[in-house]
């Protein structure tokens, strides 16, 4: 719901344009933090996902996982079968992180150029303006919302991945 707009010139619309601008560079404030949010949830998936391959390159590498009869070390089959599944689980989810969205990060600056015809009147920074970036900002937090859940079920694979190794590994020994 927005205020009715001032008298030009009045002491009030001063008023009104000073707490519209504040507004404005908190609003878009929000959406360079958003933005670093997004960033940071995508490069540590991507750790997530290196250290995942890690695990498994490394337990393979020093015997592990594998198999080796010879020397007693036969990596059980409904291991082998659990962790190639929370792998490629977590390979999704992570994917699903760094998939290219549909975010906004303010407003297009060349409809503050070349206003559509029923802006033209307005102030460049008004209650209107501040009011759609709030929505814009209400819809990227549903996808951040949705970016922290699937980066926390691929941290929670990485525990499962090095559970069942260690199961596994403990079932052969």
């Amino acid at each position: 719901m927005t205020a009715p707009e001032p008298k030009p010139g009045s002491v009030t619309a001063a008023f009104q344009e000073e707490r519209e601008r504040v507004a404005y560079e908190a609003t878009m404030n929000l959406f360079s933090a958003q933005e670093r949010t997004v960033g940071n949830y995508r490069t540590r998936a991507t750790g997530i996902f290196a250290t995942a391959a890690f695990i498994v390159s490394f337990s393979s590498s020093v015997g592990l996982v594998g198999n080796d009869s010879g020397k007693g070390t036969v990596f059980p089959f409904w291991a082998a079968i659990t962790l190639l599944s929370v792998v490629v689980v977590q390979g999704v989810l992570v994917m699903l992180v760094l998939w290219p969205r549909v975010l906004s990060y303010g407003h297009e600056i060349t409809g503050l150029i070349h206003p559509r015809v029923e802006d033209a009147q307005r102030r460049p920074i008004d209650t209107k303006l501040v009011e759609d970036l709030l929505a814009d900002l209400g819809k990227n937090r549903e996808q951040i919302v949705r970016i922290s859940r699937l980066y926390q079920g691929a941290t929670f694979l990485l525990l499962v991945e090095v559970a069942v190794i260690l199961a596994a590994v403990a079932v052969t020994r």
